[in-house]
């Protein structure tokens, strides 16, 4: 059977698994229907709209955003994600706008992105997938490459410390093993005898004086 996902109101873009709640895009009707929401276990609501809109039976939260190429939806990515990923920890989640196109699906892109380590077309041809009508306008397309080439630098900030903290520790076990190291220990033996002995002497000479 063959769902013409054109019509539905919300798509699950992330299914439950392992205790962990899924994640849906829709658009406000989805939102506005308390039944659903129970039917689909969903207690949470990402609202990503110009006005708040009430929401029953379910945690809301609200990101006064415009559907233009201009609105800085880049500023919320942060609080949103966060917001989807304490939520899904115990409950389904659906993120929505008026349509379901643009400004909740750049949200849910971002998401993706961050969560999966997927470029920005990876995670717009997801959504797509299973929301064929999701086409974020211009603006937040050229925001989310902003936001690609950010995750990208703070991925190989932490390769490189990673790496960092590797080599330290490399040469941490290598300094270890040379000063346990029986060579080592002779080594400063040596050194102990011959500040004895240089003591020793100076003891001599200062007795003859006498």
């Amino acid at each position: 059977m063959i769902v013409n996902n054109y019509c539905l109101s919300m798509n699950c873009i992330i299914a439950p698994l392992n205790g962990c709640g899924g994640i849906y895009l829709g658009n406000l009707d989805a939102a506005k229907d308390s039944q659903l929401l129970i039917q689909y276990n969903i207690g949470a609501v990402l609202q990503v709209l110009d006005q708040s809109v009430p929401i029953k039976g379910a945690q809301k939260l609200w990101i006064m955003a415009e559907d233009s190429e201009e609105f800085p939806l880049n500023k919320y990515f942060e609080q949103a994600i966060k917001f989807i990923e304490n939520q899904t920890k115990k409950t389904n989640v659906l993120v929505h706008c008026y349509a379901g196109i643009s400004r909740s699906a750049a949200i849910v892109a971002a998401y993706l992105m961050q969560k999966y380590d997927w470029t920005m077309n990876q995670a717009i041809i997801h959504l797509q997938q299973k929301r064929r009508i999701v086409n974020p306008n211009p603006g937040f397309i050229i925001q989310l490459q902003d936001f690609q080439q950010k995750l990208s630098h703070n991925n190989q900030e932490s390769t490189l410390s990673l790496k960092n903290i590797k080599h330290d520790y490399q040469n941490d076990q290598q300094n270890n093993q040379r000063i346990n190291s029986p060579l080592h220990k002779l080594s400063r033996l040596d050194e102990f005898n011959n500040k004895l002995d240089q003591f020793r002497n100076q003891l001599r000479i200062k007795q003859k004086a006498f």
